[in-house]
């Protein structure tokens, strides 16, 4: 109705303005002819300008509104000149063509039924003046009128039947119009939908963190498809436990109410009654697109959801797992939506969730990693990773670092074999071939060079591990150095406690076996009265018991080192030399050993007594070992070696072959048995030495080349 109305106050302005328009024309004309014909009839021009005074009464009119007043004001006018034109002699054509003009504008302003009253009262004017004008005789004025109500009767017929032809066709123009704009509109619609999907695609492929990007994208579809709302509700679990979704992000149009902190979009159970249905499209993915008339009251009546009239959810599944819903709302329109436009809003759906666990995939990925390399770099195992396309080193860590004194910059992008960390070439190809065959390795026994030349034992570990796109292996390195030499000085020591028990047994057993044996003869020789046998077996039963004391001292002595202790003191190495050599005295005398000690030896801190037993000990078998020697000699000094000065002690004597330099270090380990000692010396040198952090070792080739025992000690 609304429509209608305002359609005919158009084509009443339009009329008016056609009609004036050519009124004024008109006018213009007929004085232009009135001149040109020498014979001017002013009444024409006269009467056009009152109509034109009429039209503009009428135009004010239309123009303050009253639009409806005026449009009687042109039929009428109209007639009114066609009886005034009728009355004026042999123009009584020109005053039918007037009514023709009134009954044709009565149908464009008004109706069809109008336009017959206009035919009526035209026809009865036409009669009336030319009745009073008595231009006609009444047979001829019934003819003629006759004739002027046919002819307008059948202009009105005309102009009806034109008109309805013309509104048909205008109808179905416009409808053809209006479904082709709705098509284009749909169109458009599916377009701009479209767009706004591929456009939030891309905006999920550029984010680090989706959250980031996801209101920009609920703006672009809520746009795209003219929702009212847009909004994003992710699943979780209440407090208690229930299974429940709660709206998380949200788009609005223009002058409708954010519901972001609506109570009633807060965790809303999913497992009620009334949300069976749309719980069952959710969960098997499948979209629910319908009038909130759908819904239960209990869902529909909230104050809320009172405005909504279409609903469109879609769900957004994460991998298997139904995440949450994606959806929009109108709260005008009821199912706006086309099927395409539901399936572009199912793909939005289907790109959220691919991006969503791919993120979290990343973001748990990138969490691991960073537990790894807190895990790598802070431990105090030492680590190192190596690439296994070309074996370079792309990590290691500080306790790796620590272990081969190496610089993190010095093996990066650097090769086990550029930095010589296998000592053993064996111990490597066997550590490939495992490698190559099973492709992992546990607690492999390896020498390990470090920077500093030193070789170290580690038990080594490999396995493999992804770096981004490359294949890794991670190398874990327990060092057990410490762990080797202590069982190598523990095998040592088991070695050299079977020969002690070997030595013990057979060397105290000697003595006994001699003061058994004479203590016989001694019996028997006492009952005899032999005195001097008596004498002589007394004498050996006393050396065997003086043996026997020696030997239980010494492995006293020996018991005793690292156990009791005495203070270190600081002190000029040339003391400990002089003392000494003041407790061999008798010896290097007795055997004219000439002895040159250097000048201005460093200071050691050092058990003072037990060094003195050291030096007392080589120096002692020194004398002893001269041999045949007629200038011995025996020199005490020091010489640098890397920087630090290694203290010796040389003779000229008979020497010792290179094959039992280590054995002499053993316990009860004599090479001539006919020479006094018990063998335990130097077995205490080499303990005490040790004991102290020091080394000790021999030079010599023996056959008369002479002997040097080098040793280390702590300075001062």
């Amino acid at each position: 109705m609304r429509h209608e109305g305002a359609r005919q106050e158009y084509i009443t302005r339009a009329v008016f303005s056609l009609t004036g328009y050519g009124l004024f024309l008109t006018t213009i004309l007929s004085t232009i002819v009135n001149f040109m014909i020498g014979q001017p009839m002013w009444w024409p021009v006269i009467l056009m300008l009152t109509m034109s005074a009429l039209l503009f009464l009428g135009w004010f009119i239309v123009s303050v509104g009253h639009w409806k007043i005026a449009r009687y004001l042109l039929p009428a006018m109209f007639i009114a000149v066609g009886t005034y034109v009728t009355l004026q002699p042999g123009l009584g054509i020109v005053g039918v063509l007037q009514y023709a003009l009134a009954v044709i504008l009565t149908a464009i302003l008004f109706n069809f039924k109008a336009q017959w009253l206009t035919v009526l009262l035209s026809e009865l004017a036409f009669l009336s003046v030319s009745w009073v004008g008595g231009e006609y005789d009444p047979e001829k004025l019934a003819s003629v009128g006759l004739i002027v109500a046919v002819s307008l009767s059948g202009i009105s017929i005309l102009q009806w039947l034109s008109s309805e032809l013309l509104t048909r066709a205008l109808d179905n123009l416009s409808q053809e119009i209006t479904i082709r704009n709705e098509s284009e509109n749909k169109l458009r619609q599916k377009e701009n939908i479209l767009a706004a999907t591929a456009k939030s695609a891309q905006l999920l492929l550029d984010s680090q963190d989706w959250r980031s990007n996801i209101n920009e994208m609920l703006a672009l579809l809520g746009k795209a498809a003219n929702a009212s709302h847009a909004y994003l509700f992710e699943n979780h679990l209440d407090e208690t436990g229930k299974f429940v979704t709660s709206q998380k992000f949200e788009w609005t149009a223009e002058g409708q109410n954010s519901e972001i902190k609506n109570p009633d979009y807060q965790n809303v159970p999913l497992l009620e009654e009334y949300m069976k249905d749309w719980y069952n499209l959710m969960s098997a993915g499948k979209p629910f697109y319908n009038t909130t008339q759908a819904f239960a009251p209990e869902w529909a009546n909230t104050p809320s959801r009172k405005e909504i009239k279409t609903l469109l959810d879609v769900p957004v599944f994460v991998g298997e797992k139904w995440w949450g819903v994606i959806g929009f709302d109108d709260s005008f329109n009821e199912m706006p939506w086309s099927q395409a436009e539901v399936d572009a809003m199912q793909i939005s759906a289907g790109l959220l969730g691919s991006t969503i666990k791919n993120q979290t995939a990343h973001e748990e990925l990138r969490a691991s990693e960073d537990k790894f390399q807190t895990a790598f770099h802070e431990t105090f195992v030492p680590m190192v990773i190596g690439r296994v396309s070309d074996r370079v080193i792309i990590d290691s860590n500080e306790a790796f670092l620590n272990l081969t004194g190496y610089t993190y910059d010095e093996t990066l992008h650097r090769t086990a074999s550029e930095l010589q960390l296998w000592s053993n070439g064996d111990e490597y190809q066997q550590y490939l071939g495992i490698i190559s065959s099973q492709g992992y390795l546990r607690e492999f026994k390896a020498q390990l060079r470090k920077k500093s030349g030193q070789v170290g034992v580690v038990l080594l570990s490999v396995s493999s591990i992804k770096i981004g796109e490359d294949d890794c292996l991670l190398y874990t390195l327990y060092e057990i150095t410490k762990l080797e030499e202590a069982l190598n000085d523990l095998r040592n020591k088991n070695d050299e406690l079977e020969r002690f028990t070997y030595t013990v047994s057979h060397d105290l057993k000697a003595p006994l076996i001699t003061i058994g044996g004479f203590a016989g003869l001694l019996k028997r020789d006492m009952n005899t009265g032999n005195k001097e046998k008596i004498h002589r077996s007394v004498d050996r039963i006393m050396d065997a018991v003086a043996k026997m004391e020696r030997l239980l001292n010494e492995l006293l002595e020996l018991s005793r080192i690292g156990r009791i202790i005495n203070e270190p003191v600081t002190v000029p190495f040339g003391e400990i030399v002089d003392e000494t050599l003041s407790l061999t005295q008798g010896r290097l005398r007795a055997n004219r050993i000439e002895v040159q000690v250097e000048a201005g030896m460093p200071r050691v801190n050092v058990d003072r007594a037990r060094i003195v037993e050291v030096l007392q000990n080589l120096v002692d078998n020194a004398s002893k070992f001269m041999g045949t020697q007629t200038n011995p000699k025996i020199e005490i000094g020091t010489k640098l070696a890397e920087g630090q000065p290694v203290f010796f002690v040389h003779d000229n004597g008979i020497g010792i072959e290179p094959a039992h330099h280590e054995r002499i270090f053993g316990l009860f380990n004599k090479l001539e048995a006919n020479t006094d000692g018990t063998g335990i010396g130097l077995a205490l040198v080499r303990r005490i030495i040790e004991f102290h952090g020091g080394k000790i070792w021999v030079e010599s080739q023996g056959n008369e080349t002479g002997t040097t025992f080098w040793f280390t000690l702590p300075l001062g």
